[in-house]
């Protein structure tokens, strides 16, 4: 069974029968996508005590029988993220964190147990002005040119047809469907998820950030502690 659920912002007592009702039960067979804002992997090694937090937080999570996989944020160490080694999973690369552990890149297409998901993180940090680069905040939260172009490619190669969207942040379109007004230092990204929304033949599109537990239409549904079955 393949589970997704919303950000984490490095919550360990999310993991527990309490803050994702069945946990206790699941297997070796199960998945659990996490929509961005994974949140664990953030201190580097200048940072001792806290460093070694992470890494204690993150053998807890080795310790789990079920595949842990997310897409990244707006806030995630990026630099620190960047540096863990890549393989081949699920059909396509991604980060090895831990055994168990896998960060979905950005315009990626995988295959988890036979459904296709396109995946693409990055938002952008409304809090930006009360972080330091480097330290609290990383450039990185929006793509590159050359992801959009993999995003592009991705969707060219599967004709536009994917069982399943995860993304961090979500189209222009269901923001205002939500009341909100988007943002305009992050239009780019939500604009191009805009046309990912028109341009893509879809199950169900799933995103976090907005930290709301809300189905926005019969194929959209923002994610936060919320954990959906698919």
């Amino acid at each position: 069974m393949i589970y997704i659920t919303g950000d984490i912002h490095g919550e360990i007592t999310r993991f527990c029968e309490s803050g994702m009702p069945g946990e206790s039960g699941w297997t070796k067979d199960d998945k659990l996508i996490i929509c961005g804002d994974f949140g664990f992997v953030w201190y580097d090694k200048s940072d001792e005590k806290d460093y070694a937090k992470d890494q204690r937080d993150l053998d807890l999570l080795a310790a789990k029988p079920y595949d842990i996989l997310f897409i990244d944020g707006n806030h995630e160490n990026f630099d620190q993220l960047y540096s863990y080694p890549k393989a081949q999973k699920y059909g396509n690369e991604v980060h090895v964190i831990r055994d168990n552990i896998f960060h979905l890149q950005r315009g990626r297409v995988y295959t988890i147990e036979g459904k296709s998901f396109f995946t693409f993180g990055g938002a952008y940090s409304i809090d930006k002005i009360l972080r330091r680069e480097g330290e609290t905040w990383w450039k990185q939260e929006l793509p590159s040119d050359e992801e959009y172009k993999t995003a592009i490619k991705a969707l060219k190669e599967c004709d536009h047809k994917v069982d399943y969207i995860v993304t961090h942040t979500a189209p222009q379109t269901l923001i205002r469907m939500m009341g909100r007004v988007p943002d305009i230092a992050g239009g780019e990204l939500t604009g191009f998820l805009d046309w990912v929304w028109y341009e893509t033949e879809f199950k169900k599109w799933f995103f976090g950030h907005w930290h709301n537990d809300i189905a926005v239409t019969e194929k959209a549904r923002l994610l936060w502690y919320d954990v959906e079955k698919i």
